[in-house]
């Protein structure tokens, strides 16, 4: 099965190697998947030639991204970070400290969820606890990042941005919906 990578970059995830000092020759294919890394070597020699080292990289590099897709950008959003004390990824609540003119502190406090836009950049949008309640601030901000994930499409650090892959998509919005069902 190709992917989409192999079609738009023959040389994803290969590079060159050659080391003079011990006269060794070849490809490497090495690609990052699910925090682990996939490092395997051809060298010319015991391939046969260079060009067919790297043919036989590539049909290794291509079966590892059949086996292994890259992570989706809904993926990298749903991550659930060790830090995270909301119970939902994206989605915090903080307060903002001021002044009034008579010098007395006051606090505000808010619910924001977070996302990225459709160019990566972040995006934030806050729910007043002052003026929506506790519960409703937090339902409000889930349920905004909700839906703006839900329509979060592509590939996170493809080699062509915002390609998409719409079989593993589909995994993966079933554990979005899993996971937001348990905490809304």
């Amino acid at each position: 099965m190709k992917t989409k990578y192999s079609e738009t970059d023959e040389m994803y995830g290969i590079s060159r190697f050659d080391y003079e000092s011990n006269r060794t020759h070849g490809w490497r294919v090495s690609l990052r998947r699910h925090g682990k890394m996939l490092v395997k070597n051809f060298p010319d020699k015991r391939h046969a030639g260079k060009q067919k080292a790297l043919k036989i990289a590539r049909k290794y590099r291509d079966d590892i991204l059949a086996k292994h897709p890259p992570i989706t950008r809904k993926e990298v959003c749903i991550i659930k970070r060790s830090n995270n004390k909301s119970g939902i990824t994206g989605v915090c609540t903080y307060g903002k400290r001021y002044h009034l003119k008579d010098r007395t502190e006051k606090e505000s406090r808010y619910w924001e969820a977070n996302w990225p836009d459709a160019d990566g950049s972040p995006v934030s949008v806050n729910f007043s606890v002052n003026k929506y309640g506790e519960e409703v601030a937090r339902s409000m901000a889930i349920r905004a990042r909700r839906r703006a994930l839900d329509g979060l499409e592509g590939l996170f650090w493809a080699s062509e941005r915002g390609a998409t892959d719409h079989a593993h998509d589909e995994q993966i919005n079933l554990e979005f919906q899993r996971q937001h069902r348990r905490v809304a």
